[in-house]
């Protein structure tokens, strides 16, 4: 057989086109965060939108983006801190197709007190998202570089591996510009909650069980209390991005999801007040909402864990913004 027929064998083949599109696949998947907010990014660029949302996984958790009114650009991944969400809140308005209007910052309540680069759990968000997105590791020291390509596995004498970046990256952006936020088709709220393998389902614990899950829980968030020294730099960051927000006629809308009875009966109740503190402090207007300030409109069937909506609670805190927005509106 002639070197030409087996290349055009090879090439016109089943295997090479499954072999590709499990390539892709894995790529997607294996850097999920990135390429999500990477695609946001530009959709940003090319459409541009009114609204942007900066924040972590209640964000990320607590909006059906599609739902909002107006629409928006969601910039937010678990354990995203104010570093990052401020790192995309100046990409987003530099970048940005439309003039952006409004930015919506969810801030937990520990918040204030959290570092994803002093983190020993999640800084590997730093090497594999935030250095490929913006080039900066803040306090963090990246030793050895991340592969994003180490762990998928294909047949590198079947393609080149410009071939493989090139394809990856194009399939994985339009993926993620076709669905509607980042779950989707790939990834579901009810496969990522913080329970993982178990998947557990909140409202199906026992009131024991609840209170023991929210004493663990809201034990690892109170622990940040003792991060005085980020407290100091994100309540500088806060007024950086305040002012920086202010100087674009860009309305900074800070919003608190809401938790479980539980989470907010173990959380300690000082932080809130140190978020009204410092919110109330700064030298340009801001809003702020907070739902758990409002009894009766969450109940445990609207979520997946202590602190995480599901996609019904999400539907009611996308409405509930709705009409917060609207009100803004009229004002």
């Amino acid at each position: 057989m002639s070197r030409e027929k087996r290349v055009r064998m090879k090439y016109f083949s089943q295997n090479y086109f499954d072999q590709l599109k499990d390539v892709v696949l894995q790529y997607t998947f294996n850097n999920y965060d990135y390429c999500y907010l990477r695609a946001m990014h530009e959709k940003n660029a090319r459409e541009g939108t009114e609204t942007i949302i900066a924040g972590s996984s209640h964000a990320m958790n607590g909006l059906v983006n599609e739902n909002l009114s107006g629409g928006c650009i969601n910039f937010s991944i678990s354990s995203q801190d104010i570093y990052y969400d401020f790192c995309h809140i100046k990409k987003a308005v530099k970048e940005g197709r439309q003039k952006i209007k409004r930015c919506i910052i969810n801030i937990g309540y520990y918040m204030l007190y959290q570092d994803l680069s002093y983190s020993k759990m999640m800084s590997y968000l730093i090497p594999s998202v935030y250095f490929p997105l913006f080039g900066d590791t803040h306090h963090y020291r990246i030793e050895k570089e991340y592969d994003m390509w180490g762990k998928i596995t294909a047949d590198k004498s079947m393609y080149s591996g410009e071939l493989i970046k090139k394809l990856c990256e194009e399939w994985s952006e339009g993926f993620f510009l076709e669905e509607p936020s980042f779950y989707g088709s790939m990834k579901t709220r009810e496969n990522s909650n913080i329970y993982g393998l178990r998947k557990i389902i909140w409202n199906t614990l026992t009131e024991a069980e609840k209170e023991e899950a929210a004493i663990e829980r809201t034990r690892d968030h109170n622990r940040l209390k003792q991060h005085e020294q980020s407290r100091m730099e994100n309540g500088e960051l806060i007024r950086e991005m305040t002012a920086y927000l202010h100087a674009r006629d860009i309305k900074p809308i800070f919003v608190i999801f809401p938790f479980t009875a539980w989470y907010n009966r173990y959380i300690d109740g000082a932080y809130k007040a140190d978020i009204f503190e410092l919110l109330d402090g700064l030298s340009v207007p801001v809003e702020f909402l907070d739902m758990n300030d409002y009894e009766g409109v969450f109940c445990d069937a609207d979520f997946l864990d202590t602190d995480h909506l599901n996609k019904q609670g999400a539907l009611k805190a996308t409405a509930f913004l709705n009409e917060y927005l609207n009100m803004l509106m009229q004002e």
